[in-house]
């Protein structure tokens, strides 16, 4: 007898595919088997990867790697290896930028969305070229809008994302990024910011209004507005509208696993699987580490009955994260699976029986 474990599963989806952007406002729901947390114990996790150079792709040692919080101020560093592995240890819940500016390579920088060991981040590094004035003439771009930001809103930046991540101090994050805002009016990343404080306080109309001006104020070059403004809508069951803003998303930073994963989630809603699968594997070849993306590729092949893959993703996610927040729900949900398919697997034997 096949056991409804599509339901179940489908209710834990309300939850955890909102972790794959690691902050939404239903993401902050526990999930009902967790019945009691404990908010006085801080999780630790690490971080761990490796950096190559991007054209011949040989491992690179004695790089200088940077943790920092997603608003710029360092963390932690650590030098790659032999093997050109790095590992960050001691590392809290929240979103970082991992950043390298070694010589000879073009700077990097990437996302981390931390909830849970975050393995197999790879990074390439890619070699300058050309004239060394057309390779520093791009990033004299970027410096000279982070050098107009006046250093009160910057600062007000930094304490709202502390409030924001670290504190989940949401209405006193709302404070600082206003502030940011009033010293540099076209700061559209404190927009973006005070949306995703205002979805996890449940104010969806304050949200949406936050990541439009954002977006406005961007001149639409913004990517992270666009998906996170995907996220709000894919959250209210804005399907169609969520896929026009992860799509954006997507055509600004082909290499953003959250506007791809976004993309996903609103294929999805519109029940267009195999095209959302396509877009969740390009998430997960982003982020290889992110055990979260494998619920999204779980709730893809469970919309297509595609029991065999359903097994696969709900191992992967526990082989990345054994005691990830949906651990236990995950285990639960791969035994029924297991279940259903030695059911199906055992049905032929039994089928063509004779009987009395």
């Amino acid at each position: 007898m096949r056991l409804p474990f599509r339901s179940i599963f489908s209710a834990m989806f309300s939850v955890c595919a909102l972790l794959v952007m690691a902050g939404s406002a239903r993401a902050q729901k526990p999930p009902v088997i967790n019945r009691n947390p404990s908010p006085t114990v801080t999780r630790s996790y690490s971080v761990t990867g490796r950096v190559s150079d991007a054209s011949d792709h040989t491992m690179l040692n004695s790089v200088r790697v940077e943790l920092r919080s997603f608003g710029g101020a360092m963390v932690a560093s650590a030098f790659t290896s032999g093997d050109g592995n790095f590992d960050f240890e001691n590392v809290t819940r929240g979103s970082y930028m991992l950043v390298i500016e070694e010589m000879g390579y073009q700077s990097s920088s990437q996302r981390v969305d931390v909830d849970g060991s975050v393995v197999g981040v790879s990074v390439d590094l890619h070699k300058l070229t050309g004239p060394a004035g057309a390779s520093a003439k791009g990033s004299a771009t970027i410096s000279a809008r982070e050098l107009s930001i006046p250093r009160k809103a910057h600062d007000a930046m930094e304490k709202g994302l502390n409030l924001l991540y670290a504190k989940s101090d949401y209405p006193g994050s709302l404070k600082q990024f206003e502030q940011a805002i009033e010293k540099y009016p076209d700061y559209y990343e404190a927009y973006t910011q005070e949306g995703v404080a205002h979805l996890k306080m449940g104010d969806a109309a304050g949200s949406e209004q936050a990541f439009r001006k954002s977006i406005e104020v961007s001149k639409e070059k913004y990517p992270d507005a666009f998906f996170w403004l995907a996220t709000l809508l894919s959250d209210n069951e804005r399907f169609a509208d969520a896929e026009a803003a992860a799509r954006k998303a997507v055509d600004l930073n082909p290499g953003a696993w959250q506007a791809n994963s976004e993309l996903s989630r609103a294929l999805l809603g519109l029940n267009r699987a195999a095209e959302a699968e396509t877009s969740a594997r390009a998430a997960v070849d982003l982020q290889p580490g992110n055990a979260n993306l494998h619920l999204l590729l779980a709730n893809i092949h469970m919309q297509q009955k595609n029991d065999v893959a359903l097994l696969d993703d709900l191992n992967s996610y526990l082989k990345l994260a054994p005691t990830g927040s949906f651990a236990s729900q995950v285990r639960q949900q791969r035994d029924e699976v297991e279940h259903n398919l030695a059911d199906t697997k055992a049905a032929p034997a039994t089928s063509g029986a004779v009987h009395p």
